[in-house]
Parts: C-alpha cells; structure tokens; sequence
C-alpha cells in the first residue's frame, strides 16, 4: 500500500517568484516520489508549505524505515534538488529523523531568482 499524503499549506504564499513556486512544487514532487519509492513500511507523507515577509519553508516527512540499505544519503535526486535551492539563494537539507522515517526541507527566499 502507499503511504497517505498529505498537505498542509500555511502563512504567506502570494506574489511569491514564479521560480521559487515552481521549485517548491518540483521539491515537494521529488521529495513524495522518494518517499514512495525508498521508505520502507511507511504510512505517511506529510507535506507542509509554510511562507512569511522574507522566505517560503518546505517541510516533507515521511514515517517510514530508515535502513541504511533503502536510502543512498547522497543519490542523484537529493543532490539536484540541494542544486535547485541553493540556485534560488536557499537552503537544503535531508536526512533521517529521530525516531523512524526521514525529513527532507528546503528554505526559500521568497524573491528568490536563478542565479
């Protein structure tokens, strides 16, 4: 079974760049896409888009297993989207949580433009 998704959207999110839109949608996607395909017996993916006056938050956790063997900490995908926030001026990371599962969250500014 797949896990639940699911999205919560809150704060500021008006007039934002239309490159940090699309690089919150394109992380968000990516970041579900591995979470189906990598986290073992995972249940939910809970996905939250936070914005304020200067930058947008994109938060995506899921529940699922953190073997080592399921996950490759630096694989292709983590390191073109760590690419994609740092291009717009933000930040990126991933990694595992305390208890099961793994977080993944990129910080944007919210006028953020390529680079």
């Amino acid at each position: 079974a797949r896990p639940c998704v699911e999205v919560t959207l809150a704060g500021e999110l008006d007039d934002l760049s239309p490159a940090v839109g699309s690089a919150i949608y394109r992380l968000a996607q990516e970041s579900i896409t591995n979470a189906r395909r990598h986290a073992r017996h995972a249940t939910r993916v809970a996905v939250a888009v936070t914005g304020d006056t200067d930058q947008v938050r994109l938060t995506v956790v899921d529940d699922g297993s953190t073997s080592t063997t399921g996950r490759a900490p630096a694989g292709y995908g983590l390191v073109g989207m760590r690419e994609r926030a740092t291009l717009l001026g933000g930040t990126f990371h991933a990694g595992p949580t305390a208890g099961p599962g793994w977080r993944v969250e990129a910080i944007l500014p919210r006028t953020g433009t390529p680079r």
